[in-house]
């Protein structure tokens, strides 16, 4: 028997399977939630990351399976910032730096970088720069550039320190193998680096701060590979700690929202796959290059191995959903929730019988918007309020909310020729929302297959792991024996298309209102 395993690093907890890599049988599962989970100012610990890296390892490979682990790849939030000493050490992890903020990993969700973020793009306009054609025609905060910045602007101290700069899949792959490997989807979504075109101009970066473009560049050194390329081989002392027996192959890291898609199969020219947790998710393959306006960007090669990559999403799904709980919720449904053994959601959704009635309509940009447009500046916005309304309405507002996002990223790439002809969907909330899903092929008018994981990210890294060790050729091959086959459709109500349409076109009238707003 040879296995792989997948690690999956989200922004709560990281969770690792152990794969049968023949049948694709999950041998072993085991999460690990950070002890400091997401700290002041959207930060996170180093040492939760490693730590968690040995307990997941340890813990999915018991003493029957160490003698049969061939491959291992690493998903993680992204751009989540890692900025490494030249002695191998995180600078949060130097004494003299520790309590520095700009020392500390900075998450995907951290836009404290947005005024470096607006200056970036009003320059590269200016210029004309190539790169703005594969970012989506913007530079978001969330991004390397701004939060190198950031750093370099707020504490001269921490920036001289620097001697690499990570995305987290890339410091994990790097803890691994000892060897340093880039992903393509880090450096060509999240680093304004392209194959063709390579980083920006010196002009722009050195015209953004003197000296910039050498610094920049230095700090993201590296070969640059494709999703399930080899990266290099686990360190000798860990699979000597972890008692492995044979060479363990560790694949190039993928951006967590990058590695369902292959666990679902989505691998062809017009596929979709969405996933939903935090934030959420929407990649599209294409058989060419097309510049998009409004999304996460276009890489060949970003997704899988032969086709362009487009990476879009939305930035708060779940945490939006979890901020209406924590702070919008009456008591009395969580009492009704406590006395009944239910969730809040669940006592919500059965409340809800009649969803193409919803007058109550909003954007959900409660983390500012992503895509479609891109301005993290934006804020969320309720309309159609009255004395009527009842806590199960403001849900389904949001629910709709997250679809209707969802369609503007997929009618905003329609117009420039990308069209969608097969999306499926994963992720913990795809699997724990049926009402939601419902809402997606109603609102969407098309047909959503979710396919029933547990874990759909750690799998597609588990994918990658069996091609990074030469058990299959391609992902696609890899999918057929290991992939996701059980799927639930959810169809569009024919009965209430036009109800549902209605619905589309007054959260579009919030969204052109919320975005008017500042111009005025």
């Amino acid at each position: 028997m040879k296995t792989v395993i997948g690690l999956d690093y989200g922004t709560q907890a990281a969770r690792a399977v152990l794969v049968d890599a023949a049948t694709g049988e999950m041998l072993c599962t085991h999460t690990v939630r950070y002890p400091h989970g997401v700290m002041e100012g959207a930060l996170a610990s180093a040492q939760d990351y490693d730590d968690a890296l040995t307990e997941l390892l340890a813990a999915v490979t018991p003493p029957q399976y160490r003698s049969s682990v061939a491959g291992i790849c690493v998903d993680a939030t992204s751009l989540t910032l890692v900025t490494v000493a030249a002695d191998g050490r995180v600078l949060a992890q130097l004494p003299e730096l520790a309590g520095r903020e700009q020392a500390q990993i900075k998450l995907w969700k951290r836009h404290a970088a947005q005024p470096q973020a607006e200056e970036a793009l009003a320059f590269a306009r200016a210029l004309g720069e190539k790169f703005l054609g594969r970012t989506g025609g913007t530079v978001s905060s969330e991004w390397t550039l701004p939060k190198l910045l950031e750093i370099r602007d707020r504490d001269p101290l921490v920036y001289s320190r620097i001697d690499l700069a990570f995305d987290l899949c890339e410091y994990l792959t790097w803890r691994l193998t000892g060897r340093l490997a880039r992903s393509v989807g880090s450096m060509s979504y999240k680093g304004l680096w392209a194959a063709d075109l390579g980083f920006p101009s010196d002009r722009f970066l050195d015209g953004l701060r003197p000296g910039f473009a050498a610094e920049y560049k230095f700090f993201l050194r590296g070969e640059v590979l494709k999703p399930g390329d080899c990266a290099g081989f686990l360190h000798p002392e860990l699979k000597r700690r972890l008692g492995f027996t044979q060479e363990v192959a560790v694949a190039a890291g993928v951006l967590d929202g990058h590695t369902a898609l292959v666990s679902l199969g989505s691998l062809s020219g017009g596929d979709a796959a969405l996933v939903l947790g935090t934030s959420n998710v929407l990649t599209i393959q294409n058989a060419w290059l097309r510049e998009i306006e409004g999304i996460c960007g276009i890489a060949a090669d970003g997704l899988a191995p032969g086709l362009y990559g487009i990476d879009a999403g939305q930035a708060c799904t779940g945490d939006m959903l979890e901020w209406y709980m924590e702070n919008a919720l009456p008591h009395s449904v969580w009492r009704e929730a406590q006395e009944k053994g239910l969730s809040p959601h669940k006592i919500l959704e059965n409340r809800i019988t009649r969803p193409w009635e919803c007058c109550l309509s909003a954007a959900d940009w409660w983390n500012g918007s992503r895509n479609a447009p891109c301005d993290l500046g934006l804020r969320g916005a309720f309309s159609g309020f009255s004395l009527d309304t009842r806590p199960e309405d403001i849900y389904l507002a949001l629910l709709q909310a997250i679809v209707c996002g969802t369609r503007a990223i997929i009618e905003n790439c329609a117009a420039y020729g990308v069209h969608i002809h097969r999306l499926r969907a994963a992720g913990g909330i795809a699997g724990k929302n049926p009402l939601l899903m419902q809402q997606y092929a109603d609102i969407l008018g098309r047909p959503v297959e979710v396919g029933q994981v547990a874990e759909g990210p750690a799998l597609g890294s588990a994918i990658y792991a069996a091609v990074a060790a030469g058990l299959y050729p391609t992902p696609l091959a890899a999918y057929s024996h290991i992939g996701v086959r059980d799927f639930i459709t959810y169809t569009p109500d024919a009965a209430h298309r036009a109800e549902y349409e209605a619905i589309w076109q007054r959260n579009l009238a919030v969204r052109q209102s919320v975005r008017a707003k500042p111009e005025q």
